[in-house]
């Protein structure tokens, strides 16, 4: 019960700290200012966190694990291999950053998450990379794909997917042509394998 509890008030910590950054900025925001956002005392929230550095790591996990459940439920909905695919890599990109982007600290927020938790970025792509691996593999089993012919297979196509849209990302500033570029790569990439009806 002590393990929920604890569990619990750090996701609140984390989720006040979170709308403090994205309101005031990283840098402004002080360590009281995230314990009030939290209903908490500050010797309460340093038992929890040491820093804003550590609260903004584990936060950044917290969304990485939300973001990668989301992302593989997408690809186990409805649609065909390509809607699914565009859905699961807007659940996996589009979504996380874009509430992120659009606040007037986003800029500082990118930035810092490169300082604190650049390393934790390659674990997105690793993991996208597998999410989608899977996906094309089984729509391979299934023959809804077929990679014959092609010279690719399913973790080849995953990690080229994967790195344009890390160039989309990286150039991000227009919400609408950067859904609509991750649509064309996986539309260029991926409906040549689909099989014929």
């Amino acid at each position: 019960m002590q393990d929920v509890e604890l569990l619990d008030r750090r996701s609140v910590i984390i989720d006040a700290a979170f709308k403090v950054f994205l309101a005031y900025g990283f840098r402004r925001t002080t360590m009281a200012d995230i314990a009030d956002a939290a209903g908490i005392s500050r010797p309460a929230l340093y038992l929890e966190f040491k820093n804003k550095a550590d609260i903004y790591r584990a936060g950044f996990l917290a969304m990485l694990d939300r973001t990668f459940r989301n992302v593989d439920q997408a690809l186990t909905e409805k649609g065909t291999l390509c809607e699914r695919l565009i859905a699961a890599l807007d659940a996996g990109v589009v979504v996380p950053i874009r509430r992120v982007h659009q606040s007037p600290h986003g800029a500082e927020l990118f930035e810092v998450k490169q300082e604190i938790a650049g390393d934790l970025g390659q674990d997105w792509n690793t993991v996208m990379e597998e999410s989608l691996g899977r996906a094309l593999a089984e729509a391979a089993a299934n023959g809804e794909i077929r990679f014959e012919g092609h010279d690719i297979e399913a973790a080849d196509l995953a990690r080229l997917i994967v790195s344009g849209v890390e160039g989309i990302k990286k150039r991000m500033s227009d919400w609408h042509q950067a859904e609509a570029d991750i649509r064309r790569i996986v539309d260029l990439m991926v409906r040549p394998l689909v099989r014929p009806l």
